[in-house]
């Protein structure tokens, strides 16, 4: 019995060890997000001098998006759709033009089709009181330079930290939402039609994230919610309060007005973060750099950051099979100690190659490393000097992975 008891209690220290590593992961990826990187992209933003949907510098702006997100070490492409509209509406100006999304991916170790979806439109509008040039002149800083800038910053980090997510992390700088979500809609029918190519665990949009008129230091920030996703929402809430100087307000305020009112449209759980003061500048030529709170989008930045983190490296939300590819007929693994100390035991069946055995611990990083060859079915890997926590055996045979999840205790 005492044996047992001290058994279940080396468990739950683990498992709360756990917990607090993860959190503290956490808090060091979103550290490294810079007010002075953010403030550089919301300026290379504006000096395009519009992004109007239908100006000539579209595909040019598209272009400058998608060759950071490849910089960054993304999968990154343009998604090109046919847009033909009148815009403004009732104005008699007819457009027919091709709209450029921009897609970036970085897959995921053990879930390459669960995916985390972040995004933010990049198109502006300069239309508002009596002004005509919108075409040539719309800055829109704010609305969504912001935004962009966030998501760009988010994927510099993640470069820099040379981050392994579980789920595939996908990007995604929208064109054309003052049409209407146009760019939005496209993504998520192209992905839904005619079957799921993807399993969307969340979706989460930044819009307007940047005007501020008091210290960024217990602002409140708008955590716009939709059906399905109180989970997601009670996450976003939890992390403002944990991980930012922000006071979450969950609103359904403007919920239909942005990019995660189309994937939610579908299904996905979502989550809009938003300023929650509206700035006066709106679909003016004044909405600039110099009306911008950084401090306040560097927090908002961080919340985004951290929703990510959370969502696409670890496994506790929107969790995935850790078996993450279909196997071979008879091949199979089965861990012979489970927690281990000082030695991990297995037995592999069916292995037609030699495999491949990596430990991982839960953020992806690589931690022990050996190769078994086919045919030799009991084996072991040396745990000596590993501190105790849950990790992630992935064995390779071939094309074929199985992983396995493992208690080690010292």
């Amino acid at each position: 019995m005492k044996r047992r008891v001290i058994f279940l209690l080396s468990v739950l220290f683990v498992a709360t060890t756990a917990v607090q590593s993860q959190n503290s992961d956490i808090q060091v990826f979103i550290s490294q997000i810079n007010k002075d990187s953010l403030q550089a992209n919301v300026q290379a933003l504006q000096d395009f001098g519009t992004r109007y949907a239908f100006s000539n510098n579209r595909r040019q702006v598209a272009e400058y998006l998608c060759n950071r997100l490849q910089a960054y070490g993304f999968e990154a492409k343009l998604d090109s759709f046919h847009l033909a509209m009148e815009f403004p509406y009732y104005s008699g100006i007819m457009n027919d033009t091709w709209q450029y999304n921009v897609v970036g991916k970085k897959r995921g170790a053990w879930a390459k089709d669960t995916t985390v979806h972040l995004g933010a439109h990049y198109d502006a509008v300069s239309f508002k009181e009596g002004f005509e040039d919108f075409i040539n002149i719309a800055p829109g800083a704010d609305d969504n330079a912001s935004g962009v800038a966030a998501l760009l910053e988010i994927a510099r980090i993640t470069h820099t930290s040379n981050l392994q997510p579980i789920k595939t992390l996908v990007f995604n700088f929208f064109a054309a939402e003052e049409q209407g979500l146009k760019g939005s809609n496209h993504i998520i029918n192209n992905i839904s039609t005619p079957i799921w190519k993807e399993n969307i665990v969340a979706m989460i949009n930044l819009d307007m994230v940047g005007y501020c008129t008091t210290e960024a230091d217990g602002a409140t920030a708008n955590i716009i919610t939709y059906y399905n996703s109180d989970e997601l929402t009670d996450m976003a809430v939890e992390f403002a309060n944990t991980y930012t100087t922000l006071t979450p307000n969950t609103t359904t305020d403007y919920y239909m007005q942005s990019d995660s009112y189309s994937y939610n449209s579908y299904g996905v759980r979502s989550v809009f973060l938003s300023e929650y003061e509206f700035t006066p500048h709106y679909h003016t030529e004044r909405d600039v750099f110099s009306t911008l709170n950084f401090d306040y989008l560097e927090q908002l930045s961080r919340l985004a950051a951290a929703l990510m983190y959370e969502c696409g490296v670890h496994n506790d939300y929107g969790t995935v099979s850790i078996r993450d590819a279909i196997l071979a007929e008879g091949f199979d693994v089965a861990l012979l100690c489970n927690p281990a100390r000082g030695t991990i035991r297995f037995q592999i069946k069916g292995a037609r190659e030699n495999c491949n055995i990596v430990l991982y611990d839960l953020e992806g990083r690589k931690i022990a490393q050996t190769t078994i060859s086919k045919g030799e079915n009991n084996s072991h890997m040396a745990i000596e000097g590993i501190r105790s926590g849950i990790y992630i055996l992935k064995f390779s045979c071939g094309n074929q992975t199985i992983s396995k999840k493992i208690t080690i205790l010292q």
